[in-house]
């Protein structure tokens, strides 16, 4: 029992900073101080040591020796590496999402379409990226393969929770709906060929919305 409670501590504490992180309660280059996150998490500071060490194993932190822990800034290779391996396995999604669609997956991703669209904001924000984040993570989800929907749960943490998402460009937030509902309907409609292309052509705006997000951080430091 005492073993179970040690890692529910852990887990809780892992979900919580991940969450800090995404909110950015914690900010990209911040030094990470496992005693005093303990004391805002409101546990002891063994748990949090031991979830930092995982979010180290995963990416999201890096610890400098002598120095302590930090959350890791993404720069232009990773973003580039992410949004190539993103556009690789939904090229593939898409024609199996189409291929194996029943009623109620397009129920599920029209419901998912529109919640994005009709989350009306001038700039963008967490919410807006979950949203964009589920309409995609449904076109995985229909194409019944695990190993791509682990793949792609990591890519939308990486690039999204370390993401400043008030510096992406605003003009993303119009164009973004008009390509889901694009990307919708060609599912609908079983035009593999045309979805394969457009889903392509909108990971690849996505991503260089990322990269200016990206220089736009830069110039504000």
């Amino acid at each position: 029992m005492m073993k179970e409670a040690t890692e529910n501590l852990i887990q809780k504490a892992y979900l919580q900073l991940k969450n800090m992180i995404f909110y950015q309660r914690i900010s990209p280059g911040q030094k990470l101080i496992y005693r005093e996150l303990a004391v805002v998490l409101g546990m002891s500071s063994t748990p949090v040591q031991l979830a930092l060490c995982k979010l180290e194993q995963e990416g999201f932190v890096e610890r400098i020796p002598n120095i302590g822990y930090y959350v890791r800034r993404i720069d232009v290779r990773e973003i580039e590496d992410l949004f190539d391996l993103r556009m690789i396995l939904e090229i593939y999604a898409i024609e199996q999402a189409i291929k194996n669609q029943t009623p109620e997956d397009m129920e599920v991703l029209h419901q998912m379409f529109l919640s994005h669209k009709n989350h009306e904001i001038q700039l963008y924000d967490r919410r807006k990226l979950l949203l964009d984040a589920e309409f995609h993570w449904q076109i995985g989800a229909m194409s019944k393969n695990e190993a791509i929907l682990r793949q792609l749960r990591s890519i939308f943490e990486h690039s999204y929770l370390r993401s400043r998402v008030e510096l992406l460009p605003p003009s993303r937030l119009l164009i973004t709906a008009t390509q889901h509902e694009a990307i919708y309907g060609m599912i609908k409609d079983r035009k593999i060929a045309l979805a394969k292309k457009t889903i392509a052509a909108h990971i690849r705006e996505a991503k260089e919305a990322k990269l200016q997000m990206l220089s736009r951080e830069r110039a504000d430091q």
